[in-house]
């Protein structure tokens, strides 16, 4: 039993549907301090977040130590094709099956990234596996996220990097 079904539910408990909608986006407007959730369920929802989540700088040290997960690149054949993080296996959403899920290595959980944070490529690769019952985490900030903590690449393709990321 994860957070969402077990603590959330637990610290939910006692707190009424009308505390959890009483503060609307026009209230924060005037007050910028009020939290939007109850403490309790925000702290909930984020150790959930921490669950589902592996920011680069974790990942990068899982690389070094070579305990690093099995790496799974969402973004598109073409972007994959120009550079990656290491040992990466491309796997777009619209590609995932039970043959191409069966061929990733086996271990706890599978580490997916996509473009950035923006796009949600990552999103629904990681959703596709986790339908098949692989346990995933989603890579925080993706592709874009690594390049910006200068994390090493491999690049194929180097006439055609910029284009393509």
């Amino acid at each position: 039993m994860g957070i969402l079904e077990g603590q959330l539910a637990e610290i939910a408990q006692g707190i009424a549907p009308a505390d959890l909608t009483a503060i609307r986006t026009v209230d924060l407007a005037d007050r910028i301090d009020a939290a939007p959730l109850p403490p309790r369920v925000m702290a909930a929802l984020l150790a959930h977040r921490i669950e589902f989540e592996i920011d680069v700088c974790e990942l990068f040290d899982a690389q070094l130590r070579g305990a690093c997960p099995p790496l799974v690149d969402a973004r598109l054949p073409r972007a994959h094709g120009t550079a990656h993080i290491a040992g990466a296996v491309n796997l777009p959403a619209a590609d995932v099956t039970e043959a191409s899920a069966a061929a990733l290595p086996r271990a706890p959980y599978i580490a997916v990234y996509g473009s950035d944070a923006l796009r949600l490529d990552a999103v629904r690769t990681a959703h596709a596996l986790a339908e098949l019952g692989y346990s995933v985490k989603l890579v925080n900030g993706g592709f874009a996220a690594w390049i910006a903590q200068g994390f090493p690449v491999e690049q194929v393709e180097t006439e055609r990097a910029i284009a393509a990321l």
